[in-house]
């Protein structure tokens, strides 16, 4: 099984409040190695408690890619919302501000892997991406940009900071 799969899988089994949370300490994750990756030190970062919001505009700040802004912003303000107002629920407008903020580009990225899923999972074999559950859309989303993000990771510079 590839990590798309795994973490398919993964997030399928929890509920809503569960997939939320998970995602977003996924996406966390990447966020900070790719803030990392900047550091000479970056023990002293881990020892620093910023919010997710910081650490996305750290990330913006030694490059991440600024189409990411928007979506990352929408995915800590789903979560606050849940871990704040005591939501169980994604809700279809949730997901829909999610796929608002993706770029053109973005969108088009997320219909290839959907169709990806649909020929390699098969309970999305006979789906269409409009009468999928808002779950399984917010789960796509977040595949996608855990790739992205993924991807962003391999080729960081500390592995060689850029200098201007």
């Amino acid at each position: 099984m590839d990590r798309k799969q795994q973490l398919l899988t993964s997030l399928k089994s929890e509920d809503d409040l569960g997939v939320v949370v998970r995602s977003l300490i996924i996406i966390e994750q990447y966020i900070n190695e790719i803030v990392e990756s900047a550091m000479i030190s970056p023990e002293y970062f881990r020892n620093i408690k910023l919010d997710f919001s910081y650490k996305v505009k750290l990330a913006l700040s030694i490059g991440l890619d600024p189409n990411f802004e928007k979506i990352l912003s929408t995915l800590g303000t789903i979560r606050n919302d849940f871990a704040h107002n005591l939501r169980s629920v994604l809700g279809k407008q949730d997901v829909n501000n999610l796929y608002q903020n993706l770029c053109s580009n973005d969108k088009k990225l997320l219909q290839e892997i959907f169709q990806y899923f649909k020929a390699n999972i098969p309970e999305f074999k006979q789906a269409q991406f409009q009468s999928i559950s808002s779950k399984d859309k917010f789960i796509l989303i977040v595949v996608f940009i855990t790739g992205t993000l993924s991807s962003a990771c391999e080729q960081l510079p500390n592995k060689a900071i850029k200098q201007d």
